[in-house]
């Protein structure tokens, strides 16, 4: 257990011989370890007086609360002062493993203390699993605009470094949430393998055409062509590209090895759209590098790895490529979708 060492060489706490109980101090409070949730109070109270900076004074537990006609226990109150007349973070502990639904009656547990103490905070954990939220004495029944991402150390809630944290997460905390959802789906793991893919094909194509550019060049047919027509780089990124892109249509169903795709093969139809479609992005790049980036003079001047020649405009049109497969998967493959009876 972290901390537990230190814990016991500043007189924090102590441990019987039996290590079966656990003494806070200065309070002089005894629990039992033989509870799985005494274990999770003890590491956590040691984290508020260690990582959150709180003096061993300043912090209780199993405090009794008063709530209409009963009084129930808090299992740690950390405060702001060391009489414990202003209670700062009330934190409610559970065994490790619980459900998912005890967390959150946990979570309501504490700001239920919270409301009747006037906590400003309510850490809730399982040991594995934290929670943490600022209450708002107005909105006592808010659990998802309040939530925060570290809980702030002793006397430093104000501080600009904990409310620069609290107000990016909060601003943010949606933005990633749909991000997180969005990766999940099969549609974006479908999409993101066949770019990937095209972009291992395009890599190796590449490499290949400047291992033996030399020897390309010196065919009769296309050294005619190179002058007659006045070519450069960019029809030979063009054909490398239309190249790895039919290689990747035609094993495209190689993703029906994924048990969580396997219905998600590509097709006839879908597979026209998107050799189509993935084809405007290629020629849009080539016409937005001047003539400049495709010449042997530019190609001569690329020493350590030539290649970047042709990765460097496939790099920029990846995102749209994605979107463009995304979409076309995005379709119905037959065209109509079923009525629901």
């Amino acid at each position: 257990m972290k901390w537990l060492s230190k814990g016991l060489k500043d007189k924090v706490i102590k441990i019987n011989k039996q290590h079966n109980e656990v003494t806070y101090l200065p309070y002089n409070k005894t629990r039992s370890l033989n509870n799985p949730e005494e274990k999770v109070q003890l590491a956590t109270y040691l984290k508020v007086i260690y990582e959150l900076k709180y003096p061993a004074s300043h912090v209780r537990v199993c405090v009794p609360v008063k709530m209409g006609s009963s009084t129930k226990e808090a299992d740690i109150i950390a405060y702001n002062d060391d009489k414990g007349l202003e209670p700062n973070i009330i934190i409610e502990c559970k065994k490790k493993g619980i459900s998912s639904r005890v967390f959150k009656e946990a979570i309501h547990q504490g700001f239920s203390y919270a409301a009747a103490l006037l906590g400003k905070f309510v850490w809730t954990t399982d040991g594995e699993h934290n929670s943490y939220h600022e209450v708002i004495p107005d909105r006592i029944g808010e659990r998802t605009k309040n939530e925060l991402p570290i809980l702030p150390e002793f006397k430093s809630e104000k501080s600009f470094f904990f409310n620069c944290r609290k107000w990016f997460f909060r601003n943010t905390k949606s933005f990633f949430q749909v991000i997180g959802r969005s990766i999940k789906q099969p549609l974006f793991i479908h999409s993101f393998i066949h770019v990937f893919f095209f972009f291992l094909v395009f890599l190796g194509c590449s490499k290949l055409l400047f291992i033996n550019i030399h020897d390309i060049l010196n065919i009769p047919l296309v050294q005619q062509s190179w002058y007659s027509l006045k070519m450069d780089f960019s029809w030979f990124y063009m054909l490398l590209s239309f190249i790895s892109l039919l290689i990747v249509i035609s094993l495209s169903n190689i993703v029906s090895f994924i048990p969580s795709l396997g219905k998600s093969r590509l097709s006839f139809k879908q597979k026209v759209f998107i050799s189509f479609f993935m084809c405007i992005p290629i020629w849009i790049t080539v016409k937005l590098y001047t003539k400049s980036w495709w010449n042997w003079e530019h190609f001569t001047k690329l020493i350590d790895n030539k290649s970047w020649m042709f990765i460097q405009p496939h790099l920029l049109i990846l995102p749209i490529q994605f979107l463009i497969i995304a979409s076309i998967l995005s379709l119905p493959k037959n065209g109509k979708r079923k009525k629901k009876k």
